[in-house]
Order: C-alpha cells, then structure tokens, then sequence
C-alpha cells in the first residue's frame, strides 16, 4: 500500500474511494509519518505543503493510479482559480483550502 500527497483531488483509476476531512495540518501531518511519494506537480504548491506540513514534499509530477488500499494527502482549493492561472506558495497563503484523505477502497 502507497500513501501519496496530491496537490488537487483526482481519481487516479477506476474503483471506489472515500474521501474524508477536512484535515488539520498536524493531522495530516502525522498520517504521513510512516513516508509517503509525492504527486504534487506543481512547485509552489509542494512549498506551501512543505511549510503548512513541516515535512519536505518534492514536486514531482508523476502519474499515479491509486491500487486499492492506497491513501492520499489531498490538497483542495476551495476557489476555483482562473484559467492559466498559477500561484506562488506564498499567494497560496490567501486562498482558500482544506487538507482531505482519499482512500481507494476497491
């Protein structure tokens, strides 16, 4: 079983998931204790995550497909931005968002 960070909620294959929070950040936090792989494609959003998390979380953007039993951090944008339009970590500071866990169950 995996555990990833992802910086927006996707499913990443065909199945059934739960998807639960929000999460506080130490909540969050301490559910990636035991190590996780990174997702997170786009660089400002792994350093806002880095610093809201207190762990090092890489941009990495990679394709994932979440095997049953994996989890995910999930990073969750509650204003939808404009298109085109990308953030720095510290404009990501003064926009809305929650920490969910996403779960592949079958």
């Amino acid at each position: 079983m995996t555990c990833y960070v992802l910086n927006t909620p996707v499913l990443t294959a065909y199945g059934d998931y739960r998807f639960t929070g929000p999460l506080t950040a130490s909540q969050a936090a301490e559910r990636l204790t035991a190590g996780f792989v990174s997702a997170v494609g786009h660089g400002a959003a792994a350093v806002f995550l880095s610093r809201l998390l207190d762990l090092e979380v890489a941009c990495n953007r990679i394709t994932i497909a979440m095997q049953p039993g994996d989890t995910a951090l999930v990073l969750r944008l509650i204003t939808r931005l404009p298109e085109g339009m990308m953030l720095t970590a510290e404009e990501m500071t003064a926009v809305d968002f929650e920490l969910g866990w996403l779960e592949r169950m079958a």
